[in-house]
């Protein structure tokens, strides 16, 4: 059954889609819709004054191999077509070859799909991010199961071998040595439980409060406290804070240069850490120093994210420590960068507002 001319014509101007059609054998456009003309940003008669080929961005050979099928079969594919100020777009086009008036054409039906790639693009984007998301929870599972067993393990073997002395009658020196690693290694699985939880913590807003402090003072106690894990790594830390008052939480910036000292011990390689601290128009600058493995480049920004290392895993760790301390000097509207050479050392610098 052939459609009234009428109709066909109102379905041609007010189809959503771009409709052409084009001489199979020149690729001259012989006809073209009003939504060409707003796609194309050309007016009608400047449509039928160019060939498809000038509507395309592929080369021409290319062009002609799709015509051809599309006139013998009939073709779907997906292209790019320039509109006349030189912008590009992505189309699907569904094109078939029909006699019309005594010449071969091409009716072709040209959808925009900028909309479809775009989702598409973000599907894709969203899916390579859900996989990179659990691989770092398979990676950290994996980590973190490795990290709480051993001190655990540590534990329940001191606790037995304690039992066994106290069964045997053995001096209270040796008695107090034992359960002072035990000790020991119950602090350090309390430390990497409330990383864990200070991680939790800060996908919220973490809540400070915020008092007087002293940031010589908090350095000092830092450095007085890790003096023994100071002396076991081989190292010194060497401070030179003067007295910068500010308003921050103690307690949090305390946590902060708790984590970078620890981590500058660990990757310091037996060499000096320096804490050094100074003033700079309404802030306070803070950095430690060490002369250990450092950091490569390609690392430094995700050294940052929640469970990364960039270190081998012989060293250890949750991946928590930097991320911690990001997310608590932000809170206190600072901010935290590095500058490292690997096999050189780093440079881990806070700048936190004074008031």
């Amino acid at each position: 059954m052939r459609h009234e001319p009428s109709i066909t014509s109102y379905l041609f101007e007010h189809a959503r889609d771009i409709i052409l059609v084009i001489d199979a054998d020149t690729g001259n456009i012989i006809d073209a819709n009003a939504a060409a003309e707003i796609a194309y940003g050309y007016s009608r008669d400047e449509l039928l004054a160019l060939q498809i080929f000038q509507l395309r961005v592929e080369p021409t050979p290319g062009v002609e191999q799709q015509m051809r099928v599309a006139n013998a079969d009939g073709i779907l594919f997906e292209t790019v077509h320039r509109r006349r100020d030189g912008s590009v777009f992505p189309v699907e086009v569904s094109s078939r070859g029909d006699e019309m008036a005594g010449r071969r054409c091409l009716f072709s039906i040209i959808r925009d799909i900028t909309d479809r790639k775009r989702f598409e693009l973000e599907r894709e984007e969203l899916l390579a991010a859900t996989q990179r998301a659990l691989q770092l929870r398979d990676d950290f599972l994996m980590v973190a199961s490795h990290e709480l067993r051993a001190p655990i393990t540590n534990v329940s073997l001191q606790l037995q071998q304690l039992a066994r002395n106290l069964e045997r009658g053995a001096p209270r020196a040796q008695l107090r040595v034992m359960a002072d690693a035990a000790f020991h290694e119950t602090g350090r699985l309390v430390s990497l439980m409330d990383a864990l939880l200070d991680a939790q913590a800060a996908k919220g807003q973490l809540a400070l409060e915020l008092v007087e402090v002293d940031l010589a003072e908090v350095v000092h106690e830092v450095a007085e406290r890790l003096r023994a894990r100071a002396d076991q790594a081989g190292s010194e830390v060497v401070v030179d804070v003067p007295s910068i008052r500010g308003k921050w939480d103690r307690m949090r910036i305390d946590q902060v240069l708790t984590n970078l000292v620890t981590n500058a011990l660990k990757y310091g390689r037996g060499r000096p850490v320096r804490v050094a601290a100074g003033e700079e128009g309404p802030f306070a600058r803070l950095e430690v120093t060490d002369q250990g493995i450092g950091v490569a480049m390609e690392d430094v920004k995700r050294i940052w994210d929640k469970f990364e290392r960039a270190v081998p895993a012989h060293y250890g760790g949750l991946g928590l420590g930097l991320f911690i301390a990001r997310q608590i000097v932000e809170a206190h509207h600072g901010h935290v960068d590095v500058e490292s050479v690997p096999g050189v050392g780093s440079t881990f610098r806070i700048m936190l507002p004074r008031a």
